[in-house]
């Protein structure tokens, strides 16, 4: 009789450890599935806070950067923390953006410096000029490149 419960409880132990294990890896799955998702978001440099806003020409020094999803969907809008460093601004823009997913940075215009920190991490730059919603939705269309 005890080696009868035991042989239970080690079932019970051993299905318990399995369920955890499969439950363990699903949420895994899910959340390589979402960041996978959010890599794809698009940011504009922006002269102001809604998805209306003109195209800054200032790449690194933009007051705002909008964040949209890979579906063009407006995320949400950021104050620029280089808007006014002296010194650093594209590699504090450039950290800032990775934090947040970006994969293609848009401004009317990009310094040097910001170009080769960009391309670093792996977020794509367009030089392009008019309202940021404007701009993002023929991105999408046209599947992230744009003519000029």
């Amino acid at each position: 009789m005890k080696k009868n419960l035991r042989l239970v409880y080690q079932v019970l132990f051993l299905s318990v450890i399995l369920i955890l294990t499969q439950q363990s890896e699903a949420g895994t799955k899910e959340s390589d599935e979402e960041n996978e998702k959010s890599l794809d978001n698009i940011a504009v440099a922006a002269i102001g806070n809604s998805e209306d806003s003109k195209i800054s020409d200032k790449a690194g020094r933009a007051p705002y950067f909008l964040i949209f999803d890979s579906n063009g969907v407006f995320i949400k809008p950021m104050e620029n923390p280089a808007q006014s460093k002296r010194g650093g601004a594209s590699s504090s823009v450039t950290n800032l953006l990775k934090k947040e997913s970006v994969k293609i940075l848009i401004a009317v215009k990009f310094g040097d410096k910001m170009k080769n920190n960009l391309r670093e991490a792996k977020i794509e730059y367009q030089e392009q000029t008019g309202i940021a919603r404007k701009i993002v939705d023929i991105i999408i269309k046209k599947g992230s490149v744009i003519p000029k």
